[in-house]
């Protein structure tokens, strides 16, 4: 049996005091428990082999906390990460590093592990930063690195950054450490950078302010991304909340061909974009998955979608998902049977193996 692990933001939500009870939860089925208290856990990710979760403290003073679940969980060390609100977490190859990208000071740190899975120093070995801004006064008035992800082929790390409306680049070398700072590629203004998945040459990547799904094409020879399509991430209106705010996206093998997931906040639902084998983003429909779903993971033949102002994680039969007809009418939300349970704020979910 797989267990679960959600990290959360604090219990009155994203952008209010850190440290109010907040925390890591377990779920193994519908049983869900806070183990661990620890600052805005908003990001965890999961060791490939060892019990070991890695958890980003998105706070004025972030950390990048290795947690025990072997058994009762516990925390084997904290690196402070020198930048401001750590939002996303990537481990590199064979687990040997870490990055942490920041969303409000817009840095992306770099944390050397040894083959026990914990940091090699008490700070990371590279703090990188970045300049520019905008034309969101309110959103984009300087950098803010929202995650981090290998470029096809693995030899480049491309963060997106939602405040520059950029993808920064750096190549990665064979120690993990970052080197040749420069751009990817330049979105258009105020679209706002989030999330990517990367699929073969192309990536797709989830732009926040303006609603739109981009497909890039990445370009070996001199490590940029051309843009070659660009789609609204949803036909459905908002729903709730002041303004839609797109989050999370990933691949899905599918039976006939992969389908891309997107969740968007505000109008509450995970966007199906069927995948052609070109790689051509393909929107199909739209599923009603609660209030403000900012992040799913597939684990086995679930979907897991955690409702951050909902204060509720949903599963749903992965099959059922990826068999949803296309609309039946222009902006028309599906609806599906899921299993649900509580959880504080939810902000993330990476899974282990159960032990025993």
């Amino acid at each position: 049996m797989t267990q679960l692990w959600w990290g959360t933001y604090p219990p009155l939500g994203l952008g209010t005091p850190v440290g109010r009870g907040e925390g890591i939860y377990s779920q193994v089925g519908a049983d869900t428990q806070l183990e661990l208290e620890i600052d805005a856990p908003s990001f965890v990710v999961a060791h490939a082999t060892l019990p070991l979760l890695y958890v980003a403290s998105e706070s004025p003073t972030s950390a990048l906390h290795v947690v025990d679940v072997s058994g009762a969980p516990r925390v084997l060390a904290s690196v402070p990460t020198g930048g401001v609100d750590a939002c996303h977490v990537l481990l590199g190859p064979d687990a040997a590093v870490a990055y942490v990208s920041h969303y409000g000071s817009g840095d992306v740190a770099v944390v050397r592990l040894g083959e026990d899975g914990l940091p090699l120093a008490e700070a990371p070995q590279q703090l990188l930063g970045h300049t520019g801004s905008g034309p969101r006064e309110d959103r984009q008035e300087g950098p803010h690195a929202h995650q981090a992800a290998f470029a096809p082929g693995g030899g480049h790390l491309l963060v997106a950054d939602l405040g520059t409306d950029e993808i920064r680049r750096y190549s990665v070398g064979p120690d993990g450490l970052l080197s040749e700072p420069a751009i990817a590629a330049t979105l258009p203004a105020g679209s706002g950078p989030r999330h990517m998945a990367v699929r073969g040459e192309l990536i797709y990547l989830v732009c926040e302010l303006d609603h739109q799904l981009r497909t890039l094409r990445w370009a070996p020879n001199d490590a940029t991304a051309d843009v070659i399509a660009e789609v609204p991430t949803t036909n459905a209106p908002q729903r709730t909340g002041d303004a839609v705010y797109d989050a999370h996206i990933s691949v899905v093998p599918g039976n006939e061909r992969d389908v891309l997931l997107v969740s968007v906040r505000g109008v509450d639902v995970i966007a199906l974009f069927d995948l052609s084998p070109e790689g051509e983003a393909r929107y199909r429909t739209s599923l009603d998955v609660g209030h403000w779903p900012r992040y799913f993971a597939v684990v086995g033949d679930l979907l897991h979608v955690g409702l951050e102002r909902g204060h509720e994680v949903r599963a749903y039969e992965l099959a059922r998902v990826l068999a949803l007809p296309p609309e039946n009418s222009v902006g028309g939300v599906a609806a599906l049977p899921y299993e649900a349970a509580h959880v504080v704020s939810p902000a993330c979910v990476a899974a282990v193996p159960a032990l025993g």
